[in-house]
């Protein structure tokens, strides 16, 4: 799960620097593996509006630009990147800008004087785009740090996630580990259900309810997908791993990582009749976003309308119902799928989603609806259009039932060797959303939606030092009654006895235990060794009696290759035939 820090603290921003916030996570057991600036260190760097853009007198490929950067003078800008035009606005790196790897110098170029530098992607470590200045956006404040602007001190953090904490796959989830952890407040995006507008919909059979319990679908019409995806969502998906690529395809994707649900959107103008959850029939295939054809298996769940299949259930959209830039009506998908019917699935298939990925580990299976109607919201303001009604087919029977799992505190003080109170117990457990109730002695917890990881009280006991911090938990030596062992003086244990030859300069080797016939033979007069019915190598027919072949070996080896003193030594089994015949 990769992340920027700075979209995790709108949710919770403790008092801690980035380096603490990454060890806390570490130690709850959600191991920080990588934390990276989104950019390198530089300054000096502002914001600056072209305000004129003439050939330069002597260069066929350079311009000299005249530059406001909000000081009250314009600087005159020798720029060679082939976009810089009158009314942009660029970053302005000023005389005396440190920059990855040099400052900045008053300069003549071809001599025309360039009091600093315009900058592309590339010279200020943002990417690898040298293809042209980089574009801020128009209502960009002149002279502003394009630090600050661009929200460039950030970091990005990858947090590997043991598969059962599908729960902290979003930022949601990460943040409501985090509150727990620090006792920071917490603040989760707050989603209000989008009143109808249209009284479009689409019906929705769940034909296999098993498999797909729950399923929210959505109209959404007179939509604009040519709109421009905001700057504050391409920052925080490109900052999580995840590629911009058209507006409405980034809203699902935002939203998945922020809340942890899946979504896909369908071009509604191609879809015809209700919408069906379920598995395929003989000779179906599906045309897959990543432009892969896949004819599916049987134990393959589907979306379909009433003519084909549109979609590999929680792993893949189809390209023949995907929406483009001219789509200008969607249907929002946001279902619950069960893990066991898409574990597996796409890697067999010879691919993975970032939905595979999650829903094979276990989805909120309440989060639909919140989901959809998110997502909703967010169409609407960046898209404009018109939403329909929520229509939700669910089959309760088939959704996943919590159980309630009791925990008693002796038993927890037990395991733990820490002497926690009850009540300690129980703040631990409700900081991060489990409800306790008090059951005589012990207590009693019913797990949410969102946490398919605890079952039995070792879950709980877990979850206790997990909050309570493994490193408070005092390291105490075992107690027990001890008892002399009687031990001959005259028997020598093998760890001394090694200790005693490699001090002596002796090396410990490790041979096979099969040797050859024909030494065992020779040099322990072996005439009736125990042989292998399947040896690796004809020299390695039998098993040894003695130790006395392998060394030999060794050494001979060792002066083969010109060493003139050598030293080795091994302990080892052997191994006889016993007096009935058995090998032993």
């Amino acid at each position: 799960m990769q992340f920027s820090e700075h979209w995790l603290r709108t949710m919770c921003n403790p008092q801690l620097d980035s380096d603490a916030l990454g060890h806390a996570l570490t130690m709850a057991g959600l191991e920080v593996e990588e934390c990276d600036p989104v950019a390198p260190p530089f300054s000096g760097v502002v914001v600056a509006a072209i305000v004129n853009a003439e050939k330069h007198p002597n260069a066929d490929k350079l311009k000299v630009c005249a530059v406001d950067d909000g000081s009250g003078a314009l600087l005159q800008i020798v720029c060679g990147a082939p976009n810089a035009a009158v009314g942009m606005k660029v970053p302005l790196a000023r005389v005396g800008a440190s920059l990855p790897g040099f400052e900045i110098k008053a300069a003549k170029l071809r001599g025309v004087e360039s009091f600093g530098m315009l900058c592309s992607a590339r010279e200020l470590g943002l990417s690898e785009d040298h293809s042209g200045l980089l574009e801020l956006a128009p209502d960009a404040p002149i002279g502003a740090d394009v630090r600050k602007l661009l929200g460039l001190d950030d970091m990005s953090f990858t947090v590997k996630l043991t598969p059962n904490r599908a729960d902290c796959l979003s930022i949601a989830g990460i943040a409501r580990e985090l509150a727990a952890l620090t006792g920071a407040p917490l603040t989760l995006p707050q989603v209000q259900p989008l009143a109808a507008q249209i009284d479009d919909r689409r019906e929705i059979v769940l034909d296999a309810p098993a498999a797909g319990p729950r399923y929210c679908g959505r109209i959404i019409r007179g939509v604009n997908a040519r709109a421009a995806s905001p700057d504050w969502m391409k920052q925080r998906l490109e900052r999580s791993g995840v590629r911009a690529i058209s507006v409405l395809v980034d809203i699902t994707n935002y939203v998945m990582l922020e809340l942890g649900q899946p979504l896909h959107v369908f071009d509604d103008a191609k879809l015809s009749g209700a919408i069906h959850v379920r598995y395929p029939t003989a000779g179906e295939s599906v045309l897959l976003l990543n432009e892969q054809t896949v004819e599916p298996d049987a134990d393959t769940l589907l979306i379909a309308d009433e003519t084909r299949a549109l979609a590999l259930a929680g792993i893949m959209g189809g390209e023949d119902s995907g929406v483009t830039l001219d789509t200008t009506e969607v249907f929002l998908e946001s279902a619950f799928f069960a893990p066991d019917a898409v574990a597996g699935r796409a890697r067999r298939y010879g691919f993975t989603s970032d939905a595979s990925h999650r829903f094979e580990r276990g989805v909120d299976f309440e989060l639909a609806r919140t989901a959809i109607e998110r997502a909703s919201g967010l169409i609407i303001e960046l898209c404009g259009g018109q939403a329909g009604p929520v229509v939700e087919a669910v089959s309760r029977s088939d959704l996943p039932q919590r159980k309630p799992v009791s925990l008693r505190p002796a038993r927890v003080r037990k395991v733990l060797g820490v002497a926690l109170e009850d009540d300690v117990m129980q703040r631990l457990l409700e900081s991060i959303g489990l409800p306790v109730t008090r059951n005589g002695e012990g207590f009693v917890v019913t797990p949410p939606s969102y946490r398919f990881d605890i079952e039995i009280e070792e879950d709980l006991i877990e979850e206790i030092v997990r909050l309570h911090g493994y490193d408070e938990v005092p390291a105490i030596a075992p107690r027990g009654p001890l008892e002399m062992l009687d031990v001959p003086e005259a028997t020598r244990a093998s760890w001394r006895l090694r200790r005693l030859l490699t001090d002596r300069d002796y090396q410990e080797v490790i041979n096979y235990a099969f040797v050859d016939e024909a030494w065992e033979r020779d040099l322990c007069g072996n005439n009736n060794p125990i042989r292998l019915a399947n040896p690796i190598a004809s020299q390695m027919s039998v098993m040894r009696s003695s130790l006395i072949p392998g060394l030999v070996a060794t050494l001979a080896a060792n002066r083969k290759r010109q060493q003139s003193r050598v030293r080795v030594f091994e302990t080892g089994r052997c191994f006889e035939v016993k007096a009935d015949g058995e090998p032993v």
